[in-house]
């Protein structure tokens, strides 16, 4: 560092010093958090040669007519996140109520309407009934399952409660 280097750097520490003694009469606790905070950094900078880097690089130093001059580095702000699309419902609505087809026509014509329906259907019709509250039917691939699964809890469900009656 040259003489005139070092005499623009104690400077600049004594604007500092100014700047610290003139908060301390505003707020003596702000002005000592400061006080501390520049220690530690200055330590950590005198001692650490990647952390002195670091900090030259947070802030450009760029000449002027009085002297060397740290100006913030610009950085690029962080590219905004696309919302999330909304969501779909997980599920369309189902085909016919179940529980209706028990009721009004039996259980054979229940297990027939089921039959005739693809797994997503079936599962559909699980879903809106909210039938499946174990999730035991993410497990179940084929639509005979699904059927003969679908039909034993819906007798259950419609006829839970029965024992008082």
């Amino acid at each position: 560092m040259s003489i005139t280097d070092d005499a623009q750097q104690r400077v600049q520490v004594q604007e500092l010093s100014g700047a610290l003694m003139k908060l301390n009469s505003a707020d003596a606790t702000a002005a000592s958090l400061l006080t501390k905070l520049f220690h530690v950094v200055a330590e950590e900078a005198a001692r650490t040669p990647r952390f002195a880097k670091a900090l030259a690089t947070a802030f450009a130093v760029a000449p002027s007519e009085d002297g060397p001059v740290a100006k913030v580095a610009e950085t690029k702000a962080p590219a905004r996140r696309r919302a999330a699309p909304a969501k779909k419902p997980a599920r369309e609505p189902g085909v016919f109520d179940p529980f209706v087809v028990l009721r009004d026509e039996g259980e054979e014509h229940l297990t027939t309407k089921l039959n005739e329906l693809t797994v997503d259907q079936l599962r559909d019709i699980i879903a809106e009934q909210e039938i499946d509250t174990r999730r035991e039917t993410g497990r179940k691939r084929k639509a005979e399952v699904l059927v003969e699964w679908t039909v034993d809890r819906v007798k259950a469900l419609a006829n839970k409660g029965s024992v008082f009656r």
